[in-house]
């Protein structure tokens, strides 16, 4: 896969870094672009590819914001759903809730499986690759 084949960037402000890519490498298989730390080994940010996505994790923590790492406000509910190709998108789906997510209902009469994870993003589990 090249740079030029990642259909999407999102950034992901989330109270636990490590927790979520630990959960995106354990659930999505993702790959770790780069990590920036504190001295005390504290993750503050991370780029990792998840399927086609690059996603920036930063964390929140109100001791943060003042050095500049902190965003204003954590995820929520507007983050954008995210399609992840699965070559099996039902063994992705159990290892997912395994780990904490949950299965939202599909808002119209699509047999979409949505899931959000445990920082609150919304991803979309479709057979391929």
């Amino acid at each position: 896969m090249h740079a030029d084949d990642l259909v999407a960037r999102v950034r992901l402000t989330v109270d636990d870094a490590a927790s979520a890519m630990t959960f995106y490498r354990e659930v999505f298989d993702a790959i770790e672009l780069r990590r920036e730390c504190l001295v005390d080994g504290q993750i503050v940010g991370a780029e990792l590819v998840v399927g086609r996505h690059r996603l920036v994790i930063s964390a929140w923590d109100s001791d943060l914001t003042s050095t500049g790492w902190g965003e204003e406000f954590p995820a929520d509910a507007t983050d954008p759903v995210l399609r992840l190709e699965c070559a099996e998108s039902a063994a992705v789906l159990r290892r997912a809730v395994a780990a904490g997510a949950r299965v939202v209902p599909p808002a119209d009469d699509t047999h979409a499986v949505i899931i959000r994870d445990p920082v609150g993003q919304r991803w979309t589990l479709v057979d391929g690759v």
